[in-house]
């Protein structure tokens, strides 16, 4: 360009030639990345636009820009940015290519000169692309000249799924009041802030990146230009870096290859919220805080402060070098971490974690942010108690609690007086919700009972238990403490032996105990095992009459012609027997000749609500005075005992607590050596069967991921709007509407998110049709409406209404997504239709119109 072309020059040029420009391709499209501060990697771009003139050369912002402005053409430009932009996403989507969200700076004009909103859906709609792949920026100084539009469009865009970033920020002279009288996502840092690295600088850049997080603004800081603001910006948690320390504005080819060579990696569209979640996490940095991610046995570092290394004396170490030393595989904690991790992952809150380490006792605190493809991400505060000399809980628990975490599996701090107790190691077991707060004792030693202990050991932890209550005269004498051996639930469902033991902590006046459980050794398990589980192999144990002689092998060879099981079979089939009478649903029992009970299956105690065996054993149905008519059900057993008879289904009622139930029977005898020496029976209430059985009819009509009806109830409902159409006249309409995006939601985010993008669609189809029509989930992302309507007109208004309302949707599990709905509708009345055709040629027609785009 020649040096004596004048401003005035330029200015008339660029106003006459920007329609030539953008026709001829002069304006190009520059790419600068944005690099995620916690990973390294490019999570986004900015776009800029460079004019490289035939007659003036390359035209910078500076030259173009203003005079756009001033002659009111800055739209076109800006919407020629908005094509470009998406015309390059999708075509790198479609060959393969990196792609990532990019920013497109905007003018106040842009929203005077046309309808901006209405032009970026148009160009997302015709390059088909996601939402959640544009952000725009805008100034303080727009806001400060239009506060009334800036507002609208703000809130209009961020409505749609976009982000709004504000630009410059610090720049003007109201930052703080727009912070609070606008929703950003994200505010760019000043790059002013970074040009001269003075304390003071530091200091305000500092407050500003706290302050927004604060208020869930994300941030990002321009003017990046060496690794020493790198490293300011990573110790204050600013979320994304951008500048020439990472790269220029280039054209896209040139900016991939350059990161290529730097060995930048791009972030996929799946791990954005997840690492946003992180970013934004990094708050209150003067405390020790550490980014932890876990994918189910190992765990990574992402950030640690200088505050959290000296908590644990790992100053000066790399991350890498510190996880090898925390998280080492040998460690006797690793298997305590993964239990911690896995709590707060089912919590998805905050939990607490006592240890010690080193002769160091530390309290460690993890809050869940998020996970993602089976990662998951924490926040850890860690205090090192040991350290802190004005603790008084580190005075109280140092000790008692210095080395318990590697001898017990829970310790929980009691105060019987407040009814209140505390995880002090540990809670996270057996304690469900979070660890964090102290609960209600009556409430958790209630729920841990009925949740976690062994059905016969019950009686006796309550007992155990209730020695906090009378003195400590029941303690040992010896030892001060009281112990009890009980039978423990485990994760896998089996059965475990737990050391109890309660130990009054001297100086508070007989008020707070310390309970801890603890693993015993498995020579100890296998005796009590043998103590109290039955031997099944043990043929004397499991007679079915007074007869001595009368032995479960016997019994049993009646019903295999003759032939004794051998002792495997035996003792298997008594197991079976063992496990429905103590844990299935069943009401069973079983009588003598007499009609005397020998035995009933806990379900049946519990449905009458009888305490002991004893109370029924050896007693008749009369004498129990449990039925409205003892004639049936006594006819019944005096057949089966003398007739040999089976009876089933057979109706009665009986009474509990005052209340008639009526039920149904079955009852058969029991042989031995072809002579009848009892019988064995369940019956069922009649009221509970049917709710059972609806409970299982009613889901085979609903789509198990909509809750909707599913393709086979929705045809039983077609037939009953045909008959209503040939019985009264009442016309109704099919409506079928399709994600064309669902595969592309699925391929980003996985199964689960995608699914939950279906159920949505599914409420917002109930949101507008309400109790009017019916509607399902034919398959994949296809959904049908059928209702009672009367004209073209009404249904094509309906139509547009459901899809709007679903297209609305743009965040699902915090997940960015971008919906595009089709749809077709068809009347009944509509000329060539019938009951049998309207639905299959809706859809159709609907298939057939999506495989011509």
């Amino acid at each position: 360009m020649s040096e004596s072309k004048d401003v005035n020059a330029i200015y008339e040029h660029v106003v006459s030639h920007i329609d030539d420009a953008i026709s001829n391709g002069w304006i190009k499209v520059y790419y600068q990345p944005v690099i995620r501060g916690l990973t390294g990697q490019l999570c986004s771009a900015e776009s800029l636009a460079r004019w490289i003139d035939p007659e003036y050369g390359l035209l910078t912002p500076d030259k173009f820009i203003s005079a756009l402005e001033a002659s009111n053409n800055i739209h076109k430009l800006d919407c020629f940015l908005v094509d470009k932009v998406c015309s390059d996403i999708h075509e790198h989507m479609i060959i393969g290519k990196p792609t990532f969200p990019v920013s497109i700076n905007f003018s106040r004009l842009d929203f005077i000169m046309c309808d901006m909103l209405d032009v970026v859906e148009s160009t997302i709609l015709k390059y088909d692309i996601p939402r959640d792949y544009l952000h725009f920026e805008i100034t303080e100084s727009m806001i400060a000249q239009d506060e009334e539009l800036m507002k609208k469009v703000i809130t209009d865009f961020r409505n749609r799924g976009y982000e709004i970033w504000m630009d410059d920020f610090g720049s003007g002279y109201s930052s703080l009041n727009l912070l609070k009288d606008y929703d950003f996502d994200l505010v760019k840092m000043d790059m002013r802030f970074l040009s001269n690295m003075t304390e003071k600088s530091k200091s305000i850049l500092r407050s500003a990146i706290s302050l927004a997080k604060h208020i869930d603004i994300k941030t990002l800081s321009e003017g990046v230009e060496t690794k020493e603001q790198v490293d300011f910006l990573m110790s204050v948690g600013c979320g994304k870096y951008q500048g020439y320390y990472y790269g220029k504005p280039q054209p896209y080819d040139d900016m991939i290859k350059s990161m290529e060579e730097k060995n930048i990696q791009f972030e996929q569209r799946q791990w954005r919220s997840y690492y946003e979640a992180a970013c934004l996490a990094l708050v209150d940095l003067d405390r020790p805080l550490a980014i932890i991610e876990y994918d189910g046995y190992n765990f990574k570092t992402l950030f640690m402060n200088e505050t959290y290394k000296k908590q644990i004396f790992l100053n000066g170490y790399n991350y890498e070098e510190i996880d090898r030393i925390i998280y080492n595989s040998d460690s006797p904690l690793m298997s305590k971490y993964r239990k911690f991790a896995d709590i707060t992952i089912k919590s998805k809150g905050t939990e607490t974690f006592f240890y010690t380490s080193k002769g160091n006792y530390y309290q460690l605190r993890a809050t869940y942010l998020a996970d993602n493809a089976g990662k998951y991400l924490f926040r850890g505060n860690i205090n090192n108690i040991s350290l802190d000399q004005n603790t008084a809980e580190r005075d109280q628990l140092n000790n008692k609690l210095k080395e318990l975490n590697h001898l017990h599996e829970t310790v929980l701090l009691i105060n019987k007086k407040e009814n209140i107790t505390s995880p002090l190691l540990g809670g996270y077991n057996y304690i469900e919700g979070s660890a964090y707060s102290p609960v209600p004792l009556d409430r958790t030693l209630k729920s841990f009972e009925e949740k976690f202990v062994y059905p016969e050991d019950r009686e006796s932890f309550k007992k155990f238990m209730s020695l906090m209550y009378t003195g400590k005269k029941d303690f040992s004498k010896e030892h001060h403490f009281a112990q009890k051996t009980i039978r423990v639930k485990q994760e896998d469902g089996s059965y475990l032996w737990r050391d109890f033991a309660i130990l009054p902590l001297t100086g508070t006046g007989d008020s707070e105990y310390m309970l801890t459980i603890s693993a015993i050794t498995d020579e100890m398990s296998r005796a009590l095992d043998k103590l109290y589980y039955p031997d099944f192999s043990d043929d004397e144990t499991s007679s079915l009459s007074n007869d001595p002689a009368v032995t479960l092998s016997s019994v049993l060879a009646d019903s295999n012609n003759g032939e004794l099981y051998d002792d495997d079979t035996t003792t298997e089939y008594a197991r079976l027997w063992y496990s429905l009478i103590k844990n299935s649903s069943y009401k069973l029992f079983w009588k003598d000749k007499d009609r005397r009970f020998r035995g009933v299956s806990k379900s049946f105690l519990d449905f009458y609500e009888i305490k002991s065996l004893d109370d029924i054993i050896g007693k008749t149905d009369e004498e129990m005075h449990w039925h409205v008519d003892d004639g049936p059900y006594q006819g019944d057993e005096l057949d089966v005992l003398g007739k040999g008879l089976r009876v089933y289904n057979a109706p009665g009622q009986c009474i509990v607590n005052g209340v008639v139930h009526n039920i149904i029977c079955n009852k058969v005898p029991i042989y031995k050596g072809g002579k009848i020496i009892g019988l064995v029976g369940s019956f069922a209430d009649v009221d509970e069967e049917i709710y059972r059985v609806q409970k299982l009819k009613n889901p085979t009509k609903l789509d198990t991921i909509t809750r909707l009806m599913n393709i086979k109830a929705f045809i039983e409902i077609m037939m009953d709007y045909a008959i209503q159409y040939n019985d009264s006249g009442r016309n109704y309409a099919y409506i079928i509407l399709h994600n064309s995006n669902q595969r592309r939601i699925e391929e980003s985010y996985g199964k689960e998110v995608a699914s939950s993008v279906i159920r949505q669609m599914g409420e917002k189809i109930i949101d507008v049709i309400k109790q009017n029509g019916a509607a399902s989930r034919l398959k994949e992302s296809y959904f049908a409406i059928i209702i009672y309507i009367d004209s073209k007109e009404k249904l094509d208004e309906l139509t547009k209404k459901v899809k709007e309302h679903i297209e609305s949707i743009n965040k699902v599990d915090g997940k960015s997504v971008t919906l595009r709905i089709n749809t077709n509708n068809h009347l009944r009345t509509d000329p060539g239709l019938t009951d049998e055709t309207i639905y299959p040629i809706t859809l159709r027609e609907l298939e057939e119109s999506e495989e011509k785009k």
